[in-house]
Order: structure tokens, then sequence, then C-alpha cells
């Protein structure tokens, strides 16, 4: 079998020069079309953050960091303690342990309110789904991404770690990114 170069021709207008392929001439434009766009990226600069001075925007629905809230009128925790968040959770990593509430003490606006309410963060999959299944909003999922440690008993986050406020917020991603 032989090597026929008229089967490999690219389908372009021959040159006014005698002599040129018009293949190869079609080839050195892209190449330099393509060179162009490269060259382009590497004057424009790098695209990389300077982590962690830096914070990588996220999209507004990311899903991050859980949080428990309360009400803003009166403090009272949003959470019953009726533990829908923990059966809808596919990977069985809240706990949830409700206590009645009595006249004296008020923790939330239900009958009940979670005595003890954890996540653990190293088993979570962040599906979204205990914010999904919570009735009254208690529970949802912000845009923190930072959430490693050295030891994996301290990635179980207790009430009063999801109630409290996060220290640094990740910055969203503006509406055309």
């Amino acid at each position: 079998m032989t090597y026929d170069p008229q089967a490999d021709a690219l389908p372009v207008s021959r040159p006014a020069e005698p002599g040129r392929g018009a293949a190869a001439y079609r080839i050195f434009g892209e190449t330099l079309r393509g060179m162009k766009t490269t060259f382009g990226r590497i004057v424009e600069g790098p695209t990389t953050v300077q982590y962690p001075e830096d914070k990588a925007p996220v999209y507004p629905r990311f899903r991050g960091r859980h949080r428990l809230h309360r009400f803003e009128d009166t403090g009272l925790e949003k959470c019953v303690g009726c533990s829908l968040c923990a059966a809808a959770c596919p990977a069985d990593c809240i706990r949830v342990v409700a206590a009645e509430n009595t006249p004296e003490l008020r923790i939330s606006a239900g009958e009940r309110y979670a005595a003890v309410y954890e996540i653990n963060m190293s088993r979570c999959i962040f599906c979204g789904y205990c914010e999904v299944a919570c009735p009254f909003d208690a529970i949802t999922m912000g845009h923190d991404y930072e959430l490693s440690d050295y030891d994996r008993s301290d990635l179980i986050f207790t009430k009063e770690m999801l109630l409290a406020e996060p220290v640094e917020r990740a910055p969203l991603r503006a509406a055309g990114e």
C-alpha cells in the first residue's frame, strides 16, 4: 500500500504562489491563531487565587458549612428537635436529642427543643437534604468551605458551634462569573 498525499489534502483553495501547499497555509494560519490566544492569556496574567489571603468566590447555591438559626425578635432557637433532618440524612451524620421546654426555661418556640444537636462533618456529603427536610428553616447550609482540622473529633460540630456566626465569610461570585 502506498501513501496518497491527495487523500489527506484539506479542502482549501490553492494559494497564488506556485510550489506551496494550501494545506500548509491553513495549518500555519490555525497555529498562529492558537498562539495569539495562548499569548493573550499569558499577557493577561494568571487567574489563580492567592489562598488563604484571597478567598475563591463561590456560587450562590454552593452548600458549605451548616448553621442553626434563632428567631431575630425573640432570640429563641428555631429548631424544635423533631429529628426530620437526621431522618433525611443519607450519611447518618446528624444526631438530635430532644428535650421538653418548661415555662421557666424556654429554649425554642415549640413544645420541645434540641438538647443535643451534632453534625459529624467528616461523614457529611453536603447534599442539603437536612436543609430541605426542616419545616422551620432552622438549619441552612452557608457558603463557608474551610472545614479542615487535624483531629477527627474536632469535626463533630455541636449545637453551640452551629449557632455561632462564622468568623470569616466566603465571597460570592457575581451574576456573570
